[in-house]
């Protein structure tokens, strides 16, 4: 019977190399105020700013998050939708309603975002003040 036989040095190099193949991550906790106050909930993207790979979306709870991602560049999206009103789900005597809702701070913060942040590998902390769009008086 024969035995391939690999040096122990190179057997080190190799493990240490396949050890490392994937691709670094990092993990970001911190919270989302709008105008000084706690988003009491909404979501936050930590899009690639070179647009290769998925976007990480994570839910804002009571003005916290945490998210995980690929380490690297990121464009930030946040949304903190605002209930403004309800309507019917569908035509009928007993039909639920349901909430409308609308966005409460500017596209600034979200579909044309200005919000930019380097996720580094390991844990960061990071905290997002934002102003609500100003709304007229109805």
């Amino acid at each position: 019977m024969h035995f391939f036989r690999v040096p122990l040095a190179t057997l080190t190099v190799l493990v240490a190399a396949l050890a490392g193949c994937g691709p670094a991550t990092g993990r970001v906790s911190g919270s989302v105020t709008v105008d000084g106050k706690p988003a009491a909930s909404g979501v936050i993207s930590f899009v690639a700013a070179d647009g290769a790979g998925a976007p990480v979306t994570v839910d804002i709870q009571g003005g916290a998050y945490t998210a995980q991602a690929v380490a690297g560049s990121k464009r930030v999206q946040i949304s903190v939708p605002i209930v403004i009103g309800q309507r019917k789900e569908y035509n009928g005597p007993d039909a639920p309603l349901v909430d409308i809702t609308e966005e409460s701070v500017p596209a600034k913060y979200n579909s044309e975002t200005e919000l930019v942040f380097d996720l580094k590998r390991g844990a960061s902390q990071k905290d997002w003040a934002v102003d609500s769009v100003k709304r007229k008086s109805r």
